[in-house]
């Protein structure tokens, strides 16, 4: 096989060339995405919300009421985005600006521990392309205003600095940074755990000990002991106790995770378990931190599909490991004395990698109509003759126009819901949304479904009459697709006191 260096180059710049296409057109959604003037994702408004309450200095974490309920997550992207807001003003393209350099950061680490892995950059801009081609498959969430892209960042950032092993400062560096991931989102907590126990093993408790205090101090213990005046009093409350009443094992959380995999990453997570064993069985000496650290990636996917209602973002560390693990146990058989006969099956798993990942470009692609359909909108809803409530789209838009009352659909949910509770006609709904019930002028709720179908506020339909189907008047300024499609604003219904007596 004299020719195989040859064949072996040429296949190799051809997926170069793809990976790099994918990156491009990653590029090219967060400029065509950036203005978008509505949300992305169904929370992105409410988020901005958030961020306004950190601004003001005001606490985040506060008892439930008509005029707000805060998001079940960790408080870091809000105040990360503080500074941002005040050069960019306080929008959506500023939180989104966030999300980016969170997404850049991701991608440079990732390149950086490919190519310190496998030893080549070539297979680093592979497990980047792989990374931009995931967009869909991680539910569109590396652009959007959620705090996603930083949780990895910190992630795969705080990792690589504790596999450089070039000086215990470095490496307390990298445990911060694994804090810093948890402070974004709970589930940072995991790989925080895991990046110490790691350390435990590698370095012994003797020299470990330090790590451990920085994790135990700033993570677990800032979290028992956090600045009430700062986060609120229902701190614990919206980070601890909510969401741990979701969880549940049945029929649907399995095998959603287990469609994930094999839709998405079947070939890298088969490729990346068994390098996983492989080294186990050769030597210690086999097992860094990557490796390690891929149980762990898979738990933290296992514990985001214990809630049936999580979109598919839950999944990105551990879809992130797959590529990592998976790319470095591909390059370590092109090594083996076994290649000859193996190169040609490893480029097809890693041009198969990419097939799994394809879909329509056009699918994510904002059309030249939304802003103005926006512009549109925002005359429709001045135009109207009394308050509004438009449950997926926020407290207010962007640029002024404020709904009443001003609370998303999504904690009002997320207070009620838990296997085995009946959310239909739950009496904390029907409290934060009394003034709906009763509204002392004209009342509007502007809706993406059906309002009788919804299971959250349906029983406002008891008091409420369908004024407009709008049918696909604001089709352009329907969010990103994933798991679960929210699409635009459609239905206008109006108060009726004959309906509601």
């Amino acid at each position: 096989m004299k020719n195989l260096p040859s064949i072996k180059r040429v296949m190799e710049i051809v997926l170069i060339v793809y990976a790099f296409t994918q990156i491009a057109f990653l590029v090219y959604l967060w400029f065509n995405h950036f203005s978008f003037p509505l949300n992305l994702e169904a929370m992105e408004l409410y988020i901005l919300s958030h961020v306004k309450r950190a601004l003001l200095g005001l606490p985040i974490y506060i008892a439930p009421s008509e005029s707000f309920i805060p998001f079940v997550y960790n408080p870091l992207y809000y105040y990360l985005s503080i500074p941002f807001v005040k050069i960019f003003g306080v929008n959506l393209q500023a939180l989104r600006f966030v999300s980016i350099l969170g997404s850049v950061g991701s991608m440079v680490s990732l390149f950086l521990i490919t190519k310190r892995l496998t030893g080549s950059a070539s297979w680093g801009i592979i497990s980047v392309g792989l990374f931009a081609a995931s967009y869909r498959a991680m539910d569109t969430y590396t652009d959007t205003a959620h705090a996603d892209t930083w949780l990895l960042f910190m992630i795969l950032l705080g990792c690589y600095l504790i596999d450089l092993r070039r000086s215990q400062t470095l490496t307390l560096f990298g445990v911060v940074a694994l804090v810093l991931s948890f402070w974004f989102k709970q589930h940072g907590a995991l790989f925080l755990v895991g990046s110490v126990l790691y350390l435990t093993y590698r370095d012994g408790f003797r020299n470990s000990w330090k790590y451990w205090l920085v994790a135990l101090v700033l993570g677990f213990g800032l979290y028992i002991y956090y600045p009430v005046s700062l986060f609120g009093t229902y701190f614990h409350y919206y980070t601890w106790e909510v969401p741990r009443r979701w969880s549940q094992i049945d029929f649907n959380t399995i095998t959603h995770i287990i469609f994930y995999v094999v839709r998405n990453y079947s070939l890298l997570s088969i490729v990346a378990v068994l390098t996983l064993f492989v080294a186990i069985r050769q030597s210690k000496s086999k097992l860094n931190i990557w490796l390690l650290m891929l149980p762990v990636a898979m738990m933290s996917g296992a514990m985001g599909s214990l809630d049936p209602e999580n979109n598919n973002n839950v999944f990105i560390p551990m879809a992130t490991w797959f590529i990592i693990v998976g790319i470095f146990g591909l390059s370590e058989i092109l090594k083996s004395p076994k290649m000859p006969r193996m190169v040609f099956a490893v480029y097809v798993v890693v041009v198969a990698s990419f097939g799994f990942l394809y879909y329509q470009p056009g699918s994510v692609i904002i059309p030249k109509e939304s802003k103005m359909e926006y512009r549109d909108l925002n005359k429709f809803l001045a135009d109207l003759d009394g308050t509004v409530y438009a449950p997926w789209i926020g407290g207010a838009l962007q640029d002024g126009y404020g709904f009443q009352p001003p609370i998303h659909w999504v904690p009002i949910y997320d207070l009620i819901r838990e296997p085995g509770v009946n959310v239909y006609y739950h009496p904390l709904s029907r409290q934060l949304l009394q003034q709906l019930t009763a509204p002392e002028g004209n009342c509007y709720i502007l809706t993406n479904y059906p309002l009788e179908n919804d299971i959250v506020i349906g029983f406002l339909s008891d008091y409420y009459v369908l004024e407009n189907d709008l049918g696909t008047r604001f089709s352009a300024l329907s969010t990103l697709p994933r798991r679960y499609n929210l699409k635009w604003p459609r239905y206008l219904y109006r108060y009726d006191p004959a309906k509601a007596e």
